[in-house]
């Protein structure tokens, strides 16, 4: 990145030399292709994550949860995953998210806005009872 702004400077200069030198033509097209590349640069890659998002058949519909006394059940878009309560390894709770971790690098997040006062509740004591608590 430090490589490409530089670059971009370079082309900004180089667009600045050439109008102070009477290339007036040549120096706006140089300023104009300077600003034309570094936008590109910051919008292309929005475009195509935006892009992959919205072709990713696991993005298109709403993932379920249900806890009960076993573990866990989550329901995509493209299929189901159990997992029971010997899986997880700790969780963390904050006032807006449960996190549960099931790998040092995977994790579950788990927003209670979706969730009603007793579900919390009830997720709460589920977790309690079979997970330790991850002090962060």
């Amino acid at each position: 990145m430090f490589l490409f702004v530089l670059f971009l400077g370079l082309l900004f200069l180089v667009g600045i030399f050439l109008i102070n030198h009477d290339f007036r033509v040549a120096g706006w097209l140089w300023l104009a292709l300077s600003a034309a590349i570094g936008i590109g640069i910051y919008e292309v890659p929005r475009i195509q994550v935006r892009r992959s998002l919205k072709n990713n058949p696991s993005a298109q519909g709403e993932i379920v949860y249900i806890f009960d006394d076993k573990g866990s059940l989550a329901t995509f878009p493209t299929g189901e995953s159990r997992l029971d309560w010997g899986a997880y390894t700790k969780y963390h709770e904050t006032g807006a998210t449960f996190l549960l971790f099931f790998s040092p690098y995977r994790s579950t997040l788990i927003p209670k806005r979706a969730m009603t006062p007793e579900q919390i509740q009830e997720l709460r004591g589920l977790l309690k009872g079979r997970i330790l608590r991850n002090h962060l």
